[in-house]
């Protein structure tokens, strides 16, 4: 009982100051607003966790038709919560609060009101593993706490939970993994770094990739100054280190393969920007940096030449100042995110070296004299008087200035007073001078970076009930689909503004997702293969059909809500509800989810085709990736249109066209307009010569958004094909500017094949989707060789019929075909994350590895403090 004392109350004290640090999100909360970003935290954090969470407490882990199209979440989502072990842990406990009736319901809404509780116990959680790590490289427990709450009381931390909340589990692991490497030097045992990386990898695996990126360079310093007597010879230790940390990849080998693959099997476009070694402006890390801020104690440590004989006081304070000269760096920042666009999401590592650092020196401030403590102070000075002479935006009166300022007066005179005259009492003052800094600081960072500058004061319960997120009026009109519905699949196209979330948080299934993982087979689909516009360029992103009829009724398409005024209907959708904002409208020409045939063309024969004869290919018959026997490609359903061409308010040389107006661009006037079809394809290379100006891109009716060149999250995708309804005058209008316009080209297009599709019998039958399993009855009167199935391809799908086990091949670009028999099929689909079983099987092997190395019997070895 007397050794738990200690403990329980370092997490009461943890616990306490968790809370405060929360002050301004809690009071916040009282007030009915949450601790969410209103953009990705809105769109995606807690749309995956209301997900989740209801797909893991009805037993299902692996599969869902909710999420875009349909996506292996397991895999997917694994870069967010699907494997987070706070989220998991969340999840028991809130189940439990649900079976016993004190929670009710477990919406988005409640996830926004949950997410603060849960950011202090992690916190907290921090707090404590971090000031335990710092007690076991030997410093006193007053200051080791002290330490981590300069590490956990960040800035940093906020700005990780608010905007992307998993962001901030690798606070976590951090101290857990330099623990491990601890063990390891000091006392030879592998136990707890096997088990921090394997942790860390069943986690995230790109913060895994971050953090361990991090312990590296801990290692590395740590191999050339070692801190007790004993340790292991270098190599020794690397060789533990590389034993230890495979036999952990291991164990996380049921979690971290199955996230690889999808991070794999996703697509985002290069990065083509040039990254420098270093930013033209550094950042004002003493007064304002959005990233990080030092305390002017910290600062003033740097400085104390004779600290740095103190073996640990050096290994902390030259990783700290490699770490914010690394800080400076974007080369760094892209290595950090996988070598794509500079991310500064690792530098919490400053905070924790930092924290150790100031740790350190508390427990040395007896070795001060006057002569130690005077050139580090002037030295101090000039640096704040550097900082703020250089950084143009700097304002004297701001808070974060006032704090600084005043903490770096106070610092000074009390290390002053504590110099000349050895109190303790002053030195614990200057303990609680930081603590309190540490403490105001998160507080006044959330203020004015987080609730200020990111508008997270806009997040409240009226905009998350509201019609800019989950909109009363249209979840009235989904309630009237649902009611008049008894399939298992059909999709709605509806998206609320810019949140592709969207069907997650009104409870339908639609045609838009949005996440920073997606299925690449899916984004190819849209973005090469059939030239889908989205209404909105940006990676990570799709989203409905671009109103093209043939994918609405292949895809499950149904439905498609639209506000009153819009003419951009597609073909075949006609009104049969309304509200007072929104016109709900049924597709007539809905194809079945399953579809047999035996014409076969292979993706090679469409290369040079368009898009649109790539639609008429899926729609008579099926795409696959290769093929032994194929069909010659139909009979096009396009016509090509011939069109004079003129400018509005615009130049045009038969390539550039140079805006002059506000807006205008060209006039495709049509030399013989189709009377036969109501629909009109106009395809167009288009590029932007401005470097950072995104653009509004209008034709006729149909508007579409374009990313400037300079942003991270352009697509660089630029062929289009926008449909719209037919008409003799076609006009383009773009902003004033320089834009390049070429292989301008416009089709009409016939829907007979849809009309005589559509009038096809459904063969199947008993079609029930449940997750990760489909199962149907499919009659294959006419003897096909292949089954279509409205299902995105993956890896990781398994199909059987008649009880056999067939391949499932990947068709029509992005979708599912299975081979059939003639007569009666009995088709069963089910998932599992790709490689699971021979994951699972790595991993149990693995555990058994690591508990025979963890456990295994040691010489007692005693290590003495170098210090």
């Amino acid at each position: 009982m007397h050794k738990l004392r200690p403990i329980v109350l370092l997490s009461l004290l943890t616990l306490l100051l968790s809370t405060i640090g929360h002050t301004v999100f809690l009071s916040q909360w009282s007030r009915g607003h949450f601790m969410v970003g209103i953009n990705d935290g809105l769109s995606q954090m807690m749309p995956f966790k209301d997900l989740l969470y209801k797909q893991y407490t009805q037993g299902e882990f692996f599969y869902s038709f909710d999420f875009g199209l349909g996506a292996g979440t397991f895999s997917e989502l694994s870069y967010y919560f699907s494997t987070s072990i706070v989220f998991l842990v969340s999840v028991i406990i809130i189940s439990l609060l649900q079976a016993l009736r004190i929670i009710q319901t477990t919406d988005v809404l409640f996830w926004a009101n949950a997410a603060v509780f849960i950011s202090i116990i992690r916190l907290a959680a921090i707090l404590f593993i971090t000031t335990r790590f710092f007690i076991y490289v030997k410093i006193s427990k007053p200051a080791a706490l002290l330490g981590a709450s300069l590490y956990g009381l960040s800035g940093m931390y906020f700005r990780h939970v608010t905007y992307w909340e998993f962001f901030a589990d690798s606070f976590l692991w951090l101290p857990i993994l330099l623990f491990g490497v601890e063990k390891i030097f000091r006392e030879q045992k592998p136990g707890w770094f096997l088990v921090a990386v394997a942790i860390s990898m069943i986690d995230n695996f790109y913060f895994a990739y971050i953090n361990f990126m991090l312990t590296a360079l801990y290692i590395v310093f740590r191999l050339f100054i070692p801190l007790t007597e004993n340790e292991q010879v270098k190599k020794k230790s690397i060789m533990s280190f590389l034993v230890a940390g495979l036999i952990g990849a291991g164990i996380s080998a049921i979690s971290f393969v199955p996230a690889v693959y999808a991070y794999l099997n996703n697509h985002r476009p290069e990065f083509e920007q040039q990254i420098p070694w270093f930013k033209e402006t550094t950042d004002n890390i003493l007064f304002n940096d959005t990233i990080i801020i030092l305390p002017a104690f910290f600062v003033f440590l740097l400085f104390c030449w004779f600290l740095y004989s103190h073996k640990t006081f050096r290994l902390f304070a030259l990783i700290g100042i490699t770490a914010v000269i690394m800080h400076n760096s974007p080369v760094i920042g892209s290595a950090f995110n996988g070598f794509s666009a500079p991310q500064y999401r690792w530098e919490y590592f400053i905070s924790l070296v930092m924290g150790g650092a100031v740790a350190v020196a508390f427990d040395q401030l007896h070795k001060f004299t006057l002569w130690r403590f005077l050139p580090p102070a002037i030295l101090t000075i000039l640096s704040f008087v550097y900082y703020a002479r250089k950084d143009e935006y700097f304002e004297i009166d701001s808070w974060f200035s006032t704090l600084s300022i005043s903490a770096l007066v106070i610092t000074l005179l009390l290390l002053f007073l504590y110099t000349y005259f050895k109190k303790n009492f002053v030195k614990w003052l200057l303990m609680i001078l930081l603590l309190v800094w540490a403490l105001l600081l998160t507080n006044i960072y959330q203020t004015e970076k987080i609730i200020d500058e990111g508008n997270i004061s806009q997040v409240n319960k009226d905009l998350i009930t509201g019609v800019e997120y989950d909109d009363p009026e249209i979840n009235k009109l989904i309630d009237y689909i649902h009611a008049q519905e008894n399939s298992d699949l059909y999709r709605i196209d509806w998206m609320e503004g810019v949140r592709n979330n969207t069907p997650i948080v009104q409870d339908f299934q639609g045609l838009s997702a949005y996440s920073s993982i997606l299925n690449k087979n899916l984004l190819y689909f849209y973005l090469y293969d059939l030239e889908i516009d989205m209404g909105r360029e940006s990676v990570s992103r799709y989203a409905t059909l671009g109103n093209r009829a043939n994918l609405y009724s292949m895809l499950q398409g149904k439905y498609i809500i639209r506000a009153r005024g819009d003419t951009n209907i597609p073909y075949g959708f006609n009104e049969i509800y309304s509200s007072k904002k929104y016109i709900v409208y049924e597709n007539e020409y809905v194809l079945p989810f399953a579809r047999s045939t035996s014409t076969v063309y292979e993706e090679q024969q469409l290369a040079a085709s368009s898009p649109l004869m790539r639609e008429q290919a899926m729609m008579t018959g099926v795409v696959l990736e290769h093929s032994q026997k194929t069909n010659p490609l139909p009979e096009s359903n396009e016509s090509i249109l011939e069109f004079d061409v003129s400018a509005s308010g615009a130049l045009f040389n038969g390539k550039m066209v140079h805006v002059v107006e506000r807006r205008g661009g060209l006039n495709l006037n049509l030399q013989n307009p189709s009377k036969s079809s109501s629909d009109l394809f106009v395809s167009f290379h288009l590029v932007s010569t401005a470097p950072d100006q995104g653009f509004l891109l209008e034709v006729n009716d149909y508007q579409t958004t374009r990313k400037s060149n300079d942003s991270i999250y352009k697509t660089f995708v630029d062929d289009l094909t926008i449909r719209i309804p037919a008409d003799e005058l076609i006009e383009i209008r773009l902003p004033k500017g320089t834009y390049e316009l070429t292989d301008l080209q416009v089709f009409s297009a016939s829907y007979d094949s849809l009309r005589e599709q559509a009038a096809q019998p459904d063969s199947s039958s008993h079609l029930s989707i449940d997750g990760s399993r489909v199962h149907l009855d499919y009659e294959n009167t006419q003897n096909d060789a292949f089954l279509k199935l409205a299902i995105p391809y993956e890896r990781g799908w398994q199909a059987q019929v008649n009880g056999q086990k067939v391949e499932v091949l990947r068709a029509d670009f992005a979708f599912m075909a299975i081979p059939i028999v003639a007569g009666e099929n009995d088709v069963l689909l089910t998932y599992r994350p790709p490689f699971f079983k021979l994951a699972a099987a790595v991993s149990l092997v693995s555990a058994l590895l690591g508990f025979v190395l963890a456990f295994r019997k040691k010489k007692n070895t005693k290590t003495v403090d170098l210090n």
